[in-house]
């Protein structure tokens, strides 16, 4: 069976010529190997507008091909409008507070109607544009301001300049080599301070710096101080937070390529955030960091860096990083850190519930002289030591 095709523009001038030579449209209908219904309807709907009987000097094949090419486009319109019985319904379900992803999934589960949460969404904007509507505010986002369709005003002003993952070494980008760093910033409470996190992408070694405020100076002088410690450094990666701008001035100040991941990308940058989740077993999501103890950062690069990883056949990132072999089951522990405080009384008191706390660990002769007893004014005190207290912040525990 032939498909059916619609009118092209070359075969509406094909009944022009028809027209004008005065062949009937049964004619001109065999000629173009169309049904004669075809041809009549192509004359009767896209003639000429001063003629209503639809004489062929009257038919413009450009003419028509604009009339065809419009109605499809209204058609289309038309399907995607939300109208009658089914746009109350959908009014009435996004004031109860459903999102239109909820809307559609019950339609089709009670009433086999199928429609595009897409369409519900443009639904809403019609209302906001055109009629000044509140249907917006019944969206979980108040007022449904439109960054669905927006993007990164920051992005968009340095895209062009910027050096992405594309145009990163492929020494940095098989972890074949030493010195291509990741970083990334956790985030305590909201305009407060916050933890830059450096990882090396082959070793996996740590870097942790406390900076005061979540801005490009403050981060930028933090990522200086702690490359000042790593002179084989390479290559830096990170995301398209504004925190990391003012990178060109960056690049010149630590001599370093600096690599963006694509926008809203995460995996690109996985080992760092990796490590932002290690470090959120101590650092609470919205804890306070502002009072954070000056040692922490350096305790937690120490317990992070002396940890066993798989991916390294479990050795440690200090050994993967620096090529020397450390004993961790026996002798001596020298090494600042943080452990959990199961048994610590006072720990427990002053935790907040459902948070672990954690307490810097000494540094002792042995691993036994680092146990916490009930009351912390009769520890063994053994060598150079740090107090022993509970810190801010500690890891969530789950049921």
């Amino acid at each position: 069976m032939k498909r059916y095709e619609q009118l092209s523009l070359e075969e509406r001038y094909q009944i022009y010529v028809g027209k004008k030579s005065g062949w009937s449209q049964a004619a001109i209908a065999r000629f173009m190997a169309r049904d004669p219904s075809t041809i009549s309807r192509e004359v009767r709907r896209n003639q000429y507008p001063h003629d209503v009987l639809g004489q062929g000097a009257h038919y413009r094949p450009q003419h028509a091909q604009t009339m065809a090419l419009q109605r499809r486009i209204d058609k289309g319109r038309t399907a995607r409008l939300i109208q009658g019985e089914l746009k109350t319904l959908v009014e009435k379900k996004l004031c109860l507070g459903w999102s239109p992803e909820q809307i559609t999934g019950r339609l089709w589960d009670e009433l086999r109607i199928s429609v595009s949460h897409e369409t519900v969404y443009q639904h809403v904007l019609r209302d906001t544009h055109e009629n000044n509507g509140p249907l917006r505010y019944c969206l979980r986002f108040g007022g449904y301001q439109q960054h669905r369709f927006k993007k990164s005003k920051v992005g968009q002003r340095t895209r062009e300049r910027k050096n992405w993952l594309d145009d990163r070494p492929a020494a940095a980008n098989d972890r074949s080599e030493l010195g291509h760093w990741e970083r990334d910033c956790i985030v305590g409470k909201r305009d407060g301070a916050v933890l830059l996190t450096m990882v090396d992408r082959r070793s996996r070694l740590i870097m942790v710096r406390h900076v005061e405020r979540l801005d490009a100076k403050h981060v930028a002088t933090a990522t200086v101080d702690a490359l000042k410690t790593q002179p084989g450094a390479k290559t830096l990666t990170n995301d398209n937070g504004a925190e990391f701008g003012r990178d060109e001035a960056l690049q010149k100040r630590i001599n370093l390529p600096i690599y963006f991941c694509d926008p809203s990308s995460p995996w690109q940058r996985g080992s760092v955030e990796n490590v932002n989740g290690l470090i959120r077993q101590y650092v609470a999501k919205g804890s306070s960091l502002d009072n954070l103890d000056s040692r922490v950062p350096r305790a937690l690069e120490e317990t992070l860096n002396f940890r066993p990883r798989k991916t390294l056949g479990y050795r440690t990132p200090y050994e993967v990083h620096f090529n020397q072999r450390v004993n961790l089951m026996s002798g001596p522990l020298l090494r600042l850190g943080l452990e959990f405080s199961t048994n610590c009384a006072s720990s427990r008191s002053n935790a907040r519930p459902g948070v672990h706390p954690y307490r810097l660990r000494r540094r002792a002769s042995s691993v036994a002289s680092t146990r916490c007893t009930s009351n912390p004014s009769k520890e063994r005190r053994t060598g150079s030591s740090l107090p022993m207290r509970p810190c801010l912040s500690g890891r969530r525990l789950r049921p």
